[in-house]
C-alpha cells in the first residue's frame, strides 16, 4: 500500500499531472469567458435601445425616395355573367418617374450624450431639383377610359417625417409655389413622407388635360441618424453630398464616382443612370406597389471608427487563447523554481486574467477604448506579475511575467487594430507560444521521476540492502 500511495503521489507531483490539470482550468474557466460575452451582449444591447430612443426623439435613420408622379385614373372591365356582358369602372394609379433629378446637400454632424453614450446624429439639408417629361397614361394602360389630371400628385417619400424640421414647398417651373401637405397621398401605401397637389400648378397643368414637361424644386431640412440613403428614382440620378462628418462609410448599391475625405468632413458625387436599374420610369400601382428601389438604394452612414463593443468581442475570441500562454509562463516559471504554485493559485491567475475583460469593458464606456485598454492591462498585468513574484519568492519570475503579460497585452491590442489580418496575426503568435513552450520544457522530465520523489526512493533502497 505505501508503494502505491508512493506512485500516486508521485503521479500527482509530476509535471505532466501539473500540465493536464492546468489545460482543465483553462477549461474551466471558458464558463466566465462565455459570462462576460454575455455582459458584452447585454450592453451592447443598452446601448442600442438608447439609440432607438433618441432616434424617435431626434430622427432615424432616413432614405429619401422619389419623387413620384402619382396620377389617378378609370379603366372599364368586362365580366360574362351567363350571356351577359357586364361593364365595369375601376379606379387605377399610374407612377411616373422624372427624366433628371440632382439632389445637392449638406450634413451638419452632431454627437449626443444620453448617460454614458453617444449616438451619431446629423441635420441635412438638400436641393431637390428635377424634371419630369410628357406623361402618358394610354401608352401605360391602353384601356384607360378617362385620367384625373387635377388629382395628380408629387410625391416624396422620407423614411422618418418626424425628423422634417421645417416646411416645405414645392416650386414648379420657378412660378407656381405649391405647400407640402403631410402623408405620401398614395392610398394603401406603407412608406411615409410628403406630397403636393399638381392642380395649383397652372404652368404645368391647364384644366384636366394632360400636363406639359415641367421642371421642380423643393428645398428640405430634417434631421436623422446614423446613416442617410438614396435612391435612383430618374432616367439621369445626380447626388452630390458634403459633411462635416469626418469617418463617412459609403454604402448600398452603387458607390460614389468621385470623393474627397480628410479630418474636416466628406464630399461625395454619385451619378446613376437608369441602365443601372431594373426599373421602368412608369407603372401602375396595381402591378408593383410604389417602392420598387428597395435593393438600389445608396449613400452613407456616419460611421463611428471605435466600435469598443466590437473591439472588446473581438478580444473576448482570443480568449482562451490569452489563458493558455499566461498559464503556459507560470507553469515554465515553476518547472525552473524551487516553489510550486498551487492549482488554485492558477485558478486566481485565470479569474484575474478573465477580469481584464470586464474592467477593459466598463472602462470602454467612459474613457474610450485605447485609454481603458491601457488602463486594464497595466492593473491586471501589473497585478499579476507580483502575485506570481510572491508565490515563486523571486523578483526575477515576476520580471519575466511581466514581460510576458506586455507581449500578450501589446500583440492582443495589435491583432484587434489590425482587423483584416487579425487571423493571421493570431495563428502566428499562437504557434510561435506553443514552439516557446515546447523548446522551453524540451528537457523536463515529465514523469518526476528524476526529481526529489526517485532520489528519495534511491537512498531507501540503499539502506535496505545495507541491513541486509
Amino acid at each position: 500500500m505505501s508503494d502505491i500511495g508512493q506512485s500516486a503521489g508521485r503521479v500527482a507531483r509530476s509535471p505532466a499531472f501539473k500540465f493536464f490539470l492546468i489545460s482543465f482550468l483553462v477549461l474551466l474557466l471558458l464558463l466566465p469567458l462565455v459570462m462576460v460575452f454575455a455582459l458584452v451582449s447585454d450592453r451592447e444591447s443598452r446601448s442600442s435601445s438608447v439609440m432607438a430612443d433618441i432616434a424617435r426623439t431626434w430622427g432615424g435613420v432616413q432614405t429619401l425616395t422619389g419623387p413620384f408622379l402619382v396620377v389617378p385614373y378609370v379603366v372599364r372591365i368586362e365580366t360574362r355573367d351567363g350571356d351577359k356582358i357586364i361593364q365595369q369602372t375601376q379606379e387605377r394609379r399610374a407612377v411616373f418617374l422624372p427624366e433628371e433629378l440632382a439632389i445637392t446637400g449638406n450634413g451638419k454632424s452632431n454627437v449626443l450624450k444620453r448617460s454614458i453614450f453617444d449616438v451619431n446624429v446629423y441635420t441635412a439639408s438638400l436641393a431637390v431639383d428635377g424634371r419630369f417629361g410628357v406623361l402618358d397614361v394610354l401608352g401605360l394602360d391602353p384601356n384607360a377610359v378617362s385620367v384625373r389630371w387635377k388629382d395628380a400628385i408629387f410625391a416624396l417619400a422620407l423614411s422618418d417625417v418626424a425628423g422634417l424640421k421645417e416646411a416645405a414647398t414645392l416650386n414648379i417651373n420657378g412660378q407656381d409655389a405649391l405647400p407640402f401637405a403631410p402623408s405620401l397621398g398614395v392610398p394603401g401605401s406603407y412608406m411615409t413622407g410628403i406630397h403636393a397637389k399638381l392642380a395649383g400648378a397652372s404652368s404645368a397643368l391647364e384644366g384636366d388635360t394632360a400636363p406639359k414637361a415641367f421642371s421642380f424644386h423643393a428645398d428640405l431640412v430634417f434631421s436623422g441618424s446614423s446613416s442617410l440613403s438614396f435612391t435612383p428614382a430618374a432616367r439621369e440620378t445626380r447626388v452630390a453630398l458634403t459633411s462635416d462628418w469626418p469617418h463617412p462609410s459609403f454604402m448600398g448599391a452603387f458607390l460614389p464616382v468621385e470623393r474627397e475625405v480628410s479630418e474636416k468632413g466628406f464630399s461625395a458625387n454619385w451619378r446613376v443612370p437608369h441602365l443601372a436599374r431594373s426599373v421602368p420610369n412608369a407603372w401602375t400601382i396595381t402591378d408593383a406597389g410604389v417602392d420598387r428601389f428597395m435593393n438600389y438604394q445608396f449613400g452613407v452612414t456616419f460611421y463611428q471608427p471605435v466600435d469598443f463593443y466590437g473591439l472588446v468581442n473581438r478580444a473576448l475570441k482570443y480568449g482562451l487563447l490569452f489563458l493558455a500562454v499566461g498559464f503556459m509562463g507560470v507553469f515554465v516559471l515553476e518547472l525552473i523554481s524551487n516553489k510550486r504554485v498551487h492549482p488554485v493559485q492558477y485558478l486566481f491567475v485565470g479569474l484575474a486574467m478573465v477580469f481584464f475583460y470586464v474592467l477593459l469593458l466598463s472602462l470602454a464606456e467612459h474613457l474610450g477604448f485605447t485609454k481603458a485598454y491601457f488602463i486594464a492591462s497595466l492593473a491586471t498585468g501589473g497585478m499579476l506579475s507580483l502575485y506570481v513574484s510572491k508565490a515563486l519568492d523571486s523578483l526575477r519570475s515576476g520580471l519575466l511575467m511581466a514581460a510576458l503579460f506586455a507581449l500578450l497585452y501589446g500583440l492582443l491590442y495589435l491583432i484587434l487594430r489590425l482587423e483584416d489580418y487579425a487571423l493571421l496575426a493570431g495563428a502566428i503568435f499562437g504557434f510561435a507560444a506553443l514552439t516557446a513552450v515546447m523548446f522551453t520544457t524540451l528537457r523536463i522530465d515529465w514523469s518526476g521521476l528524476t526529481g526529489p520523489i526517485r532520489e528519495t526512493a534511491h537512498r531507501k533502497r540503499d539502506a535496505e540492502g545495507d541491513v541486509v
